[in-house]
């Protein structure tokens, strides 16, 4: 049965709050493609029209982000995640972001499938909207298999009152040089409570490709605001507008998971 959820309260009722991701690096966003912009000619509403490969963000039929509404509960596997407690991240900033590039053998499986940890990238505010509101940050986990296939695992963050050392390498990482080193423990970035939303999309950024699997934790993490503000003053305004749902389902695991 479809349940509307409220921000804030978010999925209290069901099972806590929210979160939510995106792509970097995957795709356009990592120079390999031609150049675009969030704003301006160059923006959004022009991705499809400047290269060929682009044009999936114009015409594509299940886009990322998507304004969240309503959801189905549904029986899945938990995520089992595969990450270091003593990771390496190496920083790029690519003119969009700031994106830590993952150390080797750390993944996450969803269902029946494993994919490598890459990288995490984040955007200001969040790219995806919860019953029209946005977070001030999300933050998006990529992996990719040797296949292709895409999965992305998204928090949102919101304001708290202490200061989050699980986020510091992450937050250090905004001033560094491209390639410099940055102690991360990557599981800890976490929110305890790692229920999700879960449904198919596509990159944020050009080109835009599809068949995404997309997974937004429901509980955000709570940073201070001096750490989202460092976010905000590195880049500011990164984010794609939301797409139409075009009829897609957004599934609310509901196998209990902590």
């Amino acid at each position: 049965m479809n349940k509307s959820f409220k921000i804030g309260i978010a999925v209290a009722a069901a099972a806590g709050s929210l979160t939510s991701v995106a792509l970097i690096g995957v795709g356009g966003a990592n120079g390999t493609g031609p150049h675009w912009e969030y704003q301006g000619e160059e923006g959004p509403n022009h991705w499809g029209e400047l290269d060929a490969s682009y044009q999936a963000c114009a015409d594509g039929s299940a886009q990322t982000p998507i304004n969240i509404t309503k959801f189905e509960k549904k029986n899945l596997k938990n995520l089992v995640f595969n990450y270091n407690h003593n990771g390496v991240g190496t920083v790029v900033n690519n003119g969009h972001t700031v994106q830590l590039n993952a150390d080797a053998g750390q993944s996450v499986t969803i269902g029946n499938t494993t994919y490598p940890f890459l990288q995490i990238h984040f955007h200001t505010p969040s790219e995806h909207e919860i019953n029209g509101k946005h977070y001030p940050l999300e933050v998006h986990f990529v992996h990719k298999t040797d296949g292709g296939e895409i999965a992305v695992v998204g928090i949102f963050v919101t304001e708290g009152r202490k200061h989050n050392h699980a986020w510091d390498g992450f937050v250090s990482a905004l001033e560094a040089s491209d390639s410099t080193p940055v102690n991360v423990d990557w599981d800890e970035m976490f929110p305890e409570n790692k229920q999700t939303l879960r449904y198919s999309g596509s990159l944020t950024t050009p080109p835009c490709t599809e068949g995404v699997a997309w997974n937004i934790f429901t509980t955000p993490v709570e940073l201070d605001r001096e750490q989202i503000n460092e976010f905000i003053n590195t880049y500011n305004g990164n984010m794609r507008p939301v797409q139409p749902i075009n009829g897609r389902k957004v599934f609310l695991d509901s196998t209990p998971n902590s």
